[in-house]
């Protein structure tokens, strides 16, 4: 399997203007490698999209773990209710923000793709197994298309993010700590063979009941391994 565990993190979120240098350092060099240090973590990945117009994201990371309830172990849950200086003030600037823990459902490929697309999905509530089902039958398809070189599907643990934290306070309140459901990630050679291929990809996971799918397109900017 490509993914290096069971389970990831997904967390999408813009940033307040002038604050992307100090951003870049604060989570290059202290957020990602404490959080890669808590154990259960397996990769740190961060994604930008510099022009990602409204409402669009600006950045996408995913923490890979050996489970999903690494996303609310001891380890993980001391980190995030005692954030250090400067993690208070990089949290402070990042708005429009989501995050789920997502248990694997599906992954396909190999190695590790220039771009990463996002699709957050939404089911209908009568037929959610029968669209993971299809989803997972829909992934497959898109593993064939020119350039995909991995597909995740990924199912939202809600329980597992709405425990309270001291981080959560930090960040703005249009953030969203509970609201995603099911996700597809899409790793690319790069990002113009992502571009070309997303309203395909789109058009290939709108089965029998999924209600919604937004789609993002980002490029790779670090990967730590724990």
């Amino acid at each position: 399997m490509p993914l290096q565990a069971r389970a990831f993190l997904g967390i999408w979120h813009n940033l307040k203007p002038g604050t992307e240098r100090d951003f870049d350092r604060w989570h290059t060099y202290e957020h990602m490698p404490e959080r890669a240090g808590v154990p259960g973590f397996r990769v740190a990945r961060r994604y930008m999209n510099r022009k990602a117009a409204s409402p669009g994201h600006l950045c996408f990371c995913m923490y890979e773990a050996a489970h999903v309830e690494t996303f609310r172990s001891p380890g993980y849950l001391a980190r995030l209710n005692d954030p250090t200086p400067l993690s208070q003030r990089g949290g402070a600037t990042q708005t429009d923000f989501l995050r789920g823990a997502f248990e694997v459902d599906v992954s396909l490929g190999s190695g590790v793709g220039g771009a990463m697309g996002t699709f957050r999905i939404a089911r209908n509530a009568d037929a959610r197994d029968d669209a993971a089902l299809a989803l997972r039958h829909a992934c497959i398809d898109v593993m064939a298309l020119h350039g995909v070189v991995g597909v995740h599907l990924g199912i939202a643990r809600t329980e597992v993010t709405g425990v309270r934290t001291k981080e959560m306070e930090i960040r703005p309140s249009t953030s969203a700590e509970n609201a995603l459901d099911t996700v597809v990630l899409i790793e690319a050679i790069g990002f113009e063979e992502l571009e070309a291929i997303l309203d395909e990809v789109k058009s290939k996971l709108r089965v029998d009941g999924v209600n919604s799918i937004d789609a993002e397109p980002f490029r790779l900017a670090y990967l730590l391994p724990a």
